[in-house]
């Protein structure tokens, strides 16, 4: 049995519960018999209480990790996920919080032969220009001696299938291990450790299609990538809107926008309307027609994250 996992590391402040409750919600939709688990650091079982307690509605599986009172809810969270294969039985499919699943899940396994799959970041073959330009990536490769190569495939870690086998848990043992070297040394975003232990291992990871982490980010802050990413939009069983961050400009999507969250942290409930929302995702970016046709070149609708004016203009005279 294939098990969904999520992993919440959050307190009331945060928005980070109302987002992993959007991406469950949107789970439980397309796929109403999905088996669901739910990680939590031991702070954050505390807190989920009221309604903040309603996503235990929503699953199958909980489970709560202790960690030293002085960690960081940030480092909780990694720690989680570095070691999630050895907290959890069974093959998973990790989701980030930051998502919205917008189709059936269930053909994963039929798809995949390897230990741990993921999606190449940014949907790009080598990451190279990215690469090249990441200064803060650079530097934490520098800092820790990596012996990544800027040549590699570059997997994100939005979305992650594991099996339940030798391999898959011998490479998040040694993630976990690499992590923690990582955090001591002030490191604390997981990618560049996730892929550092693909590079140590031989490269085990398996890429999965596009689709299962459509990061459409990328096309709006790129627009010569809508090209490559629109396609894989329209194909999408998980989009990953990486709303860390959200709101730095003019936001094409409800779920880009911190505003959506703060609505149901302040109303303490998903209405019909923001229930509308999350269950048709795929659907909801600013001036996208009510479907996605993978035919078209260049979608007008992703001028909007930087041009919203005009994008306004043009709506206005009928081109959009």
């Amino acid at each position: 049995m294939l098990k969904f996992l999520y992993i919440l590391t959050s307190n009331e402040k945060d928005i980070y519960y109302e987002q992993t409750l959007v991406s469950v919600l949107s789970l439980r939709h397309y796929n109403p018999q999905a088996f669901i688990t739910l990680l939590v650091d031991d702070k954050t079982d505390k807190n989920l209480v009221g309604f903040r307690s309603e996503i235990k509605n929503l699953i199958d599986e909980y489970k709560v990790v202790p960690f030293d009172d002085r960690l960081s809810n940030m480092v909780r969270s990694r720690f989680l996920k570095t070691n999630m294969r050895n907290l959890i039985e069974g093959d998973f499919l990790y989701i980030d919080g930051d998502t919205a699943v917008v189709d059936r899940l269930d053909s994963i396994l039929s798809n995949v032969t390897g230990s741990v799959c993921a999606v190449a970041d940014l949907h790009a073959s080598e990451n190279d220009k990215y690469h090249l330009k990441h200064k803060k990536m650079l530097a934490h490769k520098k800092k820790m001696n990596f012996s990544l190569s800027l040549g590699e495939k570059y997997f994100n870690g939005g979305v992650i299938f594991a099996r339940d086998d030798v391999p898959a848990h011998e490479f998040f043992t040694k993630w976990h291990e690499l992590y923690r070297q990582c955090a001591q040394n002030g490191i604390f975003t997981d990618q560049i450790s996730f892929n550092e232990i693909n590079h140590v291992l031989g490269h085990p990871i398996e890429e999965l299609p596009g689709e299962w982490n459509c990061q459409v980010r990328e096309a709006y802050n790129h627009l010569y990538r809508v090209k490559t990413i629109y396609p894989i939009l329209c194909r999408s069983k998980i989009i990953h809107f990486f709303c860390t961050g959200i709101d730095g400009k003019k936001e094409p999507h409800p779920l880009m926008r911190k505003d959506f969250f703060d609505k149901i942290k302040a109303q303490q409930v998903v209405d019909e309307f923001s229930m509308q929302i999350i269950c048709s995702a795929k659907n909801q970016f600013w001036g996208a027609p009510e479907k996605l046709d993978e035919s078209v070149s260049f979608p007008k609708f992703f001028l909007f994250r930087q041009f919203p004016k005009v994008c306004k203009l043009l709506k206005w005279l009928n081109v959009i």
